[in-house]
């Protein structure tokens, strides 16, 4: 690619709450990234383990790279999340939990891609999904399922595209961000509306993140159903209603 100065901006969003101990590591991560031109935008749901303070350190460490938005009140993930998507400006979103890691390359790769490929709406790769408290590794994400397609491919599937995997092309993000009405599984349709704006879904395959997993996890299984299924149901009956179109596909 040209030099660092032509290179297109990334936004970086991180979303967290109370993970202080895990949000440094992330964004040691981001930083030690060899692509320059990027802003870190963080949205902290009113953490109250320290986490803002740290943050603003990190900002006047390195200004004009952070961008924070700070809660003075717990929102909840899709709330939170919107936060972050309407305070960036980067021709590129890339998405990370608080508690996750960028490898390597991650995201000069994937800049790369889609940069040559410009039907490519939303990039994925890889992820070492690893213990927390012992540094294992439990399974590789994409092991078995390395989808690519448009927008019936990903309501096909679900979510196949680990989400601190996920860089989207932001012109095509959903002018409304997060649909607020599903409060916190909401990852999933923000993919489903973003590809019905146009392009494809497609992997790199390679491992260029890590993805965390311990007690505090969202997606943790229980012997209940949760709210992400809860989430995940109502997301269809959504994509039905707004685009019945895609009926025959999100019947399967």
């Amino acid at each position: 690619m040209e030099c660092e100065e032509k290179l297109p901006l990334v936004s970086v969003a991180i979303i967290t709450y109370n993970q202080k101990e895990y949000l440094k590591e992330c964004i040691e991560s981001v930083l030690a990234q060899d692509y320059e031109n990027i802003e870190i935008v963080i949205a902290d749901d009113c953490s109250t383990d320290g986490t803002q303070d740290m943050l603003k350190e990190y900002d006047k460490k390195y200004p004009n790279k952070f961008v924070l938005k700070l809660s003075d009140k717990n929102q909840g993930i899709t709330k939170n999340s919107n936060l972050a998507h309407f305070a960036c400006s980067g021709k590129y979103i890339a998405w990370m939990g608080g508690d996750d890691l960028m490898l390597s390359g991650k995201i000069r790769k994937q800049v790369e891609y889609m940069e040559e490929n410009q039907e490519c709406t939303i990039c994925y790769h890889n992820l070492d999904v690893f213990q927390s408290d012992t540094n294992e590794t439990l399974y590789y994400f994409n092991k078995k399922t390395k989808y690519e397609g448009d927008v019936y491919t990903s309501i096909k599937y679900g979510t196949f595209n680990g989400a601190c995997s996920t860089m989207i092309r932001a012109s095509k993000a959903p002018k409304n961000g997060f649909n607020e009405t599903i409060p916190v599984a909401s990852d999933w349709l923000y993919w489903v509306e973003t590809l019905h704006n146009g392009g494809t879904i497609n992997y790199i395959d390679e491992v260029l993140g890590r993805y965390r997993r311990h007690d505090n996890n969202v997606t943790k299984k229980t012997s209940s159903i949760t709210q992400n299924q809860i989430d995940h149901l109502n997301s269809c009956h959504i994509i039905l209603s707004l685009y019945p179109e895609y009926s025959k596909v999100v019947f399967y």
